[in-house]
């Protein structure tokens, strides 16, 4: 947990029904999850569930809003490099890589896919603008949403198509296939 209550009963409690939820997203889709499966295996109430979240969807968003937190503090400490940002943000996803697959699943306001791409969009824009002198403020825009949605796609493919390749095989495809589609200066 990124975010952590100052109560510590609280924060004991929020920790107690994350779990509970992840290792029932492990094995099947958050619609199939009920709030009592996650209580009874929280050893938590549902009334003390229901002091919290609304219901299975509320937790996920409230997971994804502390998983994004966690992000932030991550991509900080990122250089805007996209080399070194792709085998980041695939082990990112590979340390979160339940909760981030039932975001994928569940795409809606405040989904941590969306936040993720706006983010890093605020995060590094300027700096591309500036490593690409060359190119127009839009096809700066435009490379970065290209660049960035090219490997949340990769990632989303290995959460779901390809779960055997470990994260050091992920960051490494990502990595060759952005050095094969950037053009040398020859080539410009």
């Amino acid at each position: 947990m990124y975010i952590e209550p100052k109560d510590s009963r609280r924060r004991y409690t929020k920790q107690c029904l994350f779990d509970s939820f992840l290792q029932a997203l492990e094995i099947k889709p958050v619609s199939e999850i009920t709030v009592s499966e996650i209580c009874d295996q929280a050893g938590i109430s549902r009334k003390t569930f229901y002091k919290y979240y609304s219901d299975q969807f509320a937790l996920l968003l409230a997971m994804q809003d502390d998983l994004f937190a966690g992000f932030e503090r991550y991509v900080e400490q990122l250089p805007p490099n996209v080399f070194d940002m792709a085998p980041a943000l695939v082990s990112f996803a590979s340390d979160h890589r339940v909760i981030i697959r039932s975001a994928f699943e569940n795409r809606g306001d405040g989904n941590f896919i969306d936040r993720v791409i706006a983010y890093l969009y605020h995060a590094y824009h300027d700096d591309w603008e500036r490593a690409n002198p060359h190119m127009s403020k839009q096809d700066v825009t435009f490379l970065f949403h290209y660049v960035v949605s090219g490997l949340v796609g990769i990632i989303r493919l290995w959460l779901f198509e390809e779960p055997d390749l470990t994260a050091d095989e992920v960051a490494k495809k990502a990595d060759y296939l952005m050095r094969l589609s950037t053009p040398t200066d020859e080539q410009r």
